[in-house]
Formats: structure tokens, C-alpha cells, sequence
């Protein structure tokens, strides 16, 4: 029984990478004209039907290191095991990933999907094994776009949990992208697969890349990542998005509780810096022509954390590394974001710069991405205009003397034109992006605070940051009505200015 059912996941793992062969033979195009926007499947999408049923299976994967740590009970949370050899000469990842995935809907699910960003390219991603758990049956495997749709039968029941362990590769693409190597660093973003969210009467939450945003929607999820470099003897500096809390022999383990993704960027060249508070450890990792950099940005790092915690209340993470890039802007993470070397190349000694701006803007992220859930594609808004309005709120509270430097520095001079609601497939260029939902946003908050005063605005944007259990995602409707619930001001006429 055991050589058939080997078999036949090889069999399912070959018609998957034909599949996947098939249907990207180049990256996905960008869409532009009457994008699927979200695909919410609630029912079976086209599957690759398997002739026979495959029975459950005990795997025992082995750790490199001490197990998965058991969740507290009160947990309901996706927790997520990768064991990782990360080759530096061929830039590939040989991974071992095992999901354990509690079903917290009322709702019987099948297909599950898993997500995975980076076989959205040809032959960055390669499927080796799948196999379930114990008492689930997986009944079928189908290929779409960049997801894996496991099929059980019969479907998971509520607060059901089922497991499931994958082998894949991947093969990090050269290129200044944030899933990406070039001759300085490698970077490790989106990259490992996940099960997006669940939204009872509309299904699972799966948006396409677009042209221009981020379109992934992560749920909340407990990591560990045991991580070791081949050979084990490389001189190598890891950043992740998460303390490292075990070391030996070439080989790092990260556990990391509630958060929303695990990023990792890895160079021979970094120089760190480290400050601390009572509240957030913040590591930041320059290449060395901005090592005299590393300490002013832990700082204002470590500033604007404070500011925010006293505006927004608590953060549970309490750990955040800034990473100097390759890449062309900035990208946040769960608990790191990546920084353009452009940006600290092109600082000067004062706050007016897009150096300290962005340094602000990115930890913002810390509150509006990781601790808030939001549908990043289609109502961005909802993180980036707060997160730019950030910039104004820290700059109020250090340097009251530059709010209208700031003003149109970074608003006024771009004349920005859009609706702040748009969507991430509304632009097929950045900066008509940006102005819409980035500067016109920032206008728009600033229209509400007018309107309502400021003790009622921040009371507001206190209780959107805190009043969500069990990662409740915030749409715009929410936004709204939690509003009127602080305010009795009239905004109907703000919302139709800057709303489509």
C-alpha cells in the first residue's frame, strides 16, 4: 500500500508540473481591461480529476531542529513549520512545509486552496511531494494559475484541523525584486506557499498580481523556520522578520507567533545596528557604504513606534528589521520591510527627505498591514493612505515646524488627481497610482479630521486599530460605520469627493 500511494502522488505531482508548465509559460500579464479582480471560489474550480482515491496517510517529516511549539489552546491559528537549505551558489531553496490549518468558519470547505506567489513566473516553483495528515483524505490535486486546490473527502468540518506537508524548490530569479538576488543580496518575500482567508458568503480571498500595489492577503500565522545555509560554512548575515532564537552549525531557527508572513533578506555584506525600548526591538541591515546610517534609522525607527503606540495603542510585535534593498521603493512585511539604497544614498542631515519620511511610513505599516487586516488589492487605501498620514501625525508630534513643508513636499507638488478608493488594477503606472491612493488619500483624512475635530478623529483611529478579534478584516463599509459611531458630522459630501 505504501509504494502505491507513493505512486500516486508522484503521478499527482507530475501532472502539476505539466500543469503549471502549461498555464505559465510566461508571468501572468498585468491585467488591464475588466480585471478578475478577486477570485471567491465557493465552489470546485476546474480540477485535473485523479481515477482513483488516494487514502490518508501518517507522514512523520523529520526537523532539523526542536518541533513546531503547541499553540496555547485558545489558539485557532494557521501554524505554519519550513524547514529551509538555502543553496547561495545556485540560488535555490529546497523546502519542507507543513501547514496545520484549523477550519474556524461555520462552513464545510473543500476545495482548500494553497496560495503560492511565486509560481505566478515560470520555473521559479517546483512541487516535489504533498501529503495530508491524518483523518483527512485527499481525493484530488488541481493546478490553477498559482494555486494548489486540495480536494477532501469528505469536506473539513468547522474547528476541524487538518495538516498537510509539501516539498517544493524554489529558484530565486536575478533581479532587483523583492522575491530576487543580485550580486549584493538575496531577498525573500511572498515566497512561501499559504491558505488565504476565508470570508463567510463570499468564499476564499484570492486576489491576481496587478500592475502596480500588493496584492496578497495573508491571515494571521504562527512560524517556525528553521533555515540552514549550504554550504553550512558561508559567512553570511540573515535578516528576518522575526528574532533568532536557536543557532548551530550554519543553521537559524526563528519562531515567531501571530503574523502575517516570514520575510527573509541575506547578504555577505551587511552591516547591523540594534536599539531597544520597553516596547519594540528594531535590527537594521546596511550595506557598507550607509553603515553610519544603521543607528540614526534604529532610532527613528524606535521614535516613530512610540509615536504610534501612543496614538494607536499597543502592537504585539515587539521586533522589526530594516533592510537597505535593491529594489526600486520600499515593501513592507510582517515584521520587516525592505528600504531602496536610493533613499539612504539620497538623505541629507534633516528630516526633509524621502529617507525619514519613508523610515516612518514603513513602521506605520506595522499597525496598517500587520496588526490591521485589509484587502490590499482592491481597497489599498485602507493601509496606504493611513500609512502616509502616519507621516504627517509623527511629523505634528517632532517637527511641527515642517507639516507644511510636508504638506507640499509630498502632496501638493504632485497635483494628485484619482479616487481614493481605486484598486490596485485601476493603474497600470505607479504614480497615478499613488496620487490617488497614497496623496488623495492623505487629503481625504485630513477632510475627515476637519470635519469631525481632532479628538474625535483620533478617537476614531484608535478604535479601528484595536477593535478587531480574530484578525477581522476592516473593508471601507467598516471605516464608515465605526465613524458615525465617534462623530456626528456630515461626511457625505467628503466621501463623494473623494470616493468613486
Amino acid at each position: 500500500m505504501i509504494d502505491s500511494l507513493r505512486y500516486r502522488h508522484r503521478y499527482l505531482i507530475a501532472i502539476l508540473i505539466l500543469l503549471a508548465a502549461c498555464t505559465h509559460a510566461d508571468p501572468l500579464p498585468a491585467p488591464t481591461v475588466t480585471p478578475q479582480v478577486v477570485q471567491r471560489f465557493k465552489t470546485t474550480p476546474t480540477a485535473t480529476n485523479i481515477p482513483e482515491t488516494l487514502p490518508a496517510t501518517d507522514p512523520t517529516p523529520t526537523s532539523l531542529f526542536t518541533p513546531m511549539p503547541e499553540p496555547p489552546d485558545i489558539s485557532r491559528r494557521t501554524h505554519t513549520h519550513l524547514d529551509v537549505t538555502f543553496d547561495y551558489a545556485q540560488k535555490t531553496l529546497q523546502v519542507t512545509q507543513k501547514i496545520s490549518y484549523t477550519n474556524t468558519t461555520d462552513e464545510l470547505l473543500s476545495p482548500i486552496p494553497l496560495v503560492i506567489p511565486p509560481a505566478t513566473q515560470a520555473g521559479l516553483f517546483r512541487l516535489e511531494s504533498l501529503e495530508p495528515g491524518p483523518g483527512t483524505n485527499l481525493t484530488n490535486l488541481a493546478m490553477e494559475n498559482s494555486q494548489i486546490w486540495l480536494h477532501f473527502q469528505p469536506p473539513v468540518m468547522p474547528e476541524q484541523t487538518i495538516e498537510i506537508t509539501l516539498d517544493f524548490q524554489l529558484n530565486i530569479p536575478p533581479g532587483g525584486k523583492a522575491f530576487g538576488y543580485t550580486h549584493r543580496q538575496t531577498l525573500l518575500a511572498d515566497w512561501h506557499p499559504f491558505i488565504p482567508p476565508y470570508l463567510e458568503d463570499h468564499g476564499w480571498l484570492i486576489n491576481a498580481p496587478g500592475p502596480v500595489g500588493e496584492y496578497l492577503v495573508y491571515p494571521l500565522s504562527d512560524f517556525t523556520v528553521n533555515l540552514c545555509l549550504s554550504p553550512p560554512d558561508l559567512d553570511l548575515i540573515i535578516a528576518a522578520s522575526a528574532p533568532l532564537t536557536q543557532q548551530a552549525e550554519g543553521c537559524f531557527v526563528y519562531h515567531t507567533l501571530a503574523k502575517r508572513n516570514f520575510t527573509l533578506a541575506i547578504s555577505p555584506y551587511y552591516h547591523v545596528s540594534t536599539a531597544s525600548n520597553k516596547t519594540v526591538t528594531v535590527k537594521v541591515y546596511n550595506f557598507p557604504a550607509h553603515a553610519a546610517m544603521g543607528d540614526r534609522t534604529a532610532k527613528l525607527a524606535l521614535s516613530a513606534w512610540d509615536t504610534f503606540t501612543e496614538l494607536f495603542g499597543d502592537n504585539q510585535r515587539q521586533f522589526m528589521s530594516i533592510v537597505e534593498a535593491d529594489i526600486f521603493d520600499g515593501l513592507e512585511a510582517d515584521g520587516l520591510f525592505y528600504l531602496s539604497d536610493w533613499y539612504f544614498s539620497s538623505a541629507d542631515q534633516t528630516p526633509k527627505n524621502y529617507y525619514e519620511l519613508l523610515i516612518v511610513h514603513e513602521t506605520a505599516h506595522q499597525w496598517f498591514f500587520g496588526y490591521v487586516h485589509n484587502d490590499q488589492a482592491n481597497e489599498p487605501w485602507l493601509d496606504e493612505a493611513l500609512a502616509t498620514y502616519c507621516e504627517l501625525l509623527f511629523y505634528e508630534k517632532h517637527h511641527p515646524g515642517l507639516v507644511d513643508w510636508w504638506w507640499q513636499f509630498r502632496v501638493h507638488s504632485f497635483s494628485p488627481t484619482g479616487a481614493v478608493n481605486s484598486t490596485i488594477y485601476d493603474y497600470n503606472e505607479y504614480r497615478p497610482y499613488i496620487n490617488a491612493v497614497y496623496l488623495r488619500g492623505a487629503l481625504f483624512l485630513q477632510a475627515l479630521r476637519d470635519q469631525t475635530g481632532d479628538d474625535a478623529f483620533s478617537t476614531f483611529l484608535y478604535k479601528f486599530v484595536q477593535s478587531g478579534e480574530d484578525d477581522f478584516m476592516r473593508d471601507t463599509t467598516y471605516f464608515n460605520e465605526l465613524l458615525d459611531t465617534v462623530s456626528d458630522a456630515d461626511i457625505a459630501p467628503i466621501l463623494s469627493e473623494f470616493f468613486h
